[in-house]
């Protein structure tokens, strides 16, 4: 099967979008042949790189995204490759979602929908809802990163191919080395004190995210007289602003490689992801296979992966709940975070591989096929 992957996510892009991507179309490529075409201005456009098992081919943006996505099907259509075998992937995007599924009827193939987190959350209450529903609705199959987007979709009757792809990570590529703890060590030494309770928040940490609320509550928490923020990543400047007002230790730094990134978790006692709606965050994944403690919200697809058992939850934008969260964690034993930890990293090892991830869009792409 020759698949046309459609993202604006892909390396070398950074994030966790583009790294799930990345990570989907590499084990994709051991079964079939994955050409993606990913928006970007970083690399010359339309010079197709061979890749194993596929291509890679840079899509030029414009200001005008019918411009851009009109460019595009100049190109698409004088390709004059398609066959039966062929399918269209519309991944993370909404230039993929408004252009993709035209181009599919056009060239009378069928085409996988894959929603991520704000993909939807976003679009459906947006002037971009239109190409949503259109999308959903004339898509061979959508795979949603959650559950929960799952049963939201299919109670708006549009689509009833619908499949629960969850993210995953490869636990090899997490493993702790000595020289890992050391940098961790150096790196909290850097910015606080031992007795402090470290805090971490990770990732590029926008409104959604739920950010200003959790620490506004954290601020009337036990915490509050000995604790240190660790921003690891980038904010949105409205945030970091009201940073500087709240009367609390922090520091912000951007890790330049994983090694660094890997030492920024080990160096908090525990990631907080207070998201007020996602998808499946890869810091869910990171800090869980790294063994570090987590405090989530009950928000998009965190519930698929924690529990009470493995982690510290709480109601979405509720600060009684939160302040009982906080609570719990402040007085658990070393113990009881080990215990929870090593549930969650026992749980992803098994049930959140990438083995497992790469199936669930086989078993897709083989009911497409058929």
């Amino acid at each position: 099967m020759n698949i046309l992957w459609f993202t604006e996510n892909f390396p070398p892009n950074k994030g966790g979008m583009a790294r799930s991507c990345d990570r989907i179309v590499s084990n994709l490529r051991k079964h079939h042949q994955v050409d993606v075409y990913h928006f970007t201005n970083k690399i010359k456009p339309f010079i197709s790189q061979a890749n194993i098992g596929g291509s890679y081919t840079a899509v030029p943006v414009y200001e005008d995204a019918s411009h851009t996505l009109n460019v595009l099907w100049s190109y698409i259509s004088a390709q004059k490759q398609y066959s039966k075998t062929t399918v269209f992937v519309a991944y993370g995007s909404h230039l993929s979602l408004k252009g993709i599924p035209l181009y599919a009827k056009w060239l009378k193939l069928p085409y996988l929908l894959c929603l991520r987190g704000n993909d939807f959350d976003t679009a459906i209450f947006s002037n971009k809802k239109p190409d949503l529903l259109y999308a959903i609705k004339n898509a061979e199959a959508v795979a949603c990163v959650s559950s929960e987007k799952v049963e939201r979709i299919k109670n708006m009757d549009l689509n009833d191919k619908l499949f629960f792809t969850p993210n995953s990570i490869d636990a090899s590529s997490w493993e702790i080395l000595d020289a890992d703890l050391s940098l961790a060590k150096d790196t909290r030494t850097g910015f606080t004190v031992t007795k402090t309770t470290v805090i971490g928040l990770v990732g590029y940490l926008k409104q959604k995210k739920g950010v200003d609320f959790f620490i506004t509550t954290l601020l009337k928490s036990e915490l509050s007289t000995n604790m240190h923020l660790r921003i690891v990543g980038e904010l949105e400047p409205e945030i970091e602003n009201k940073l500087q007002e709240w009367n609390l230790s922090y520091s912000v730094v951007v890790p330049e490689s994983q090694s660094e990134l890997m030492a920024n978790y080990l160096s908090c006692d525990a990631i907080a992801i207070p998201s007020i709606y996602d998808g499946m965050p890869n810091v869910l994944f990171e800090a869980g296979i790294l063994g570090v403690p987590i405090l989530a919200s009950k928000a998009g697809g965190l519930p698929d992966v924690l529990d009470d058992t493995n982690a510290f939850l709480f109601d979405p934008l509720s600060e009684e709940s939160l302040l009982a969260c906080i609570s719990q964690f402040y007085r658990a034993t070393d113990e009881n975070l080990h215990e929870a930890s090593k549930r969650l990293k026992t749980k992803l090892m098994q049930e959140f591989t990438p083995e497992k991830e790469v199936k669930n869009y086989l078993k897709i792409f083989k009911q497409i096929h058929n």
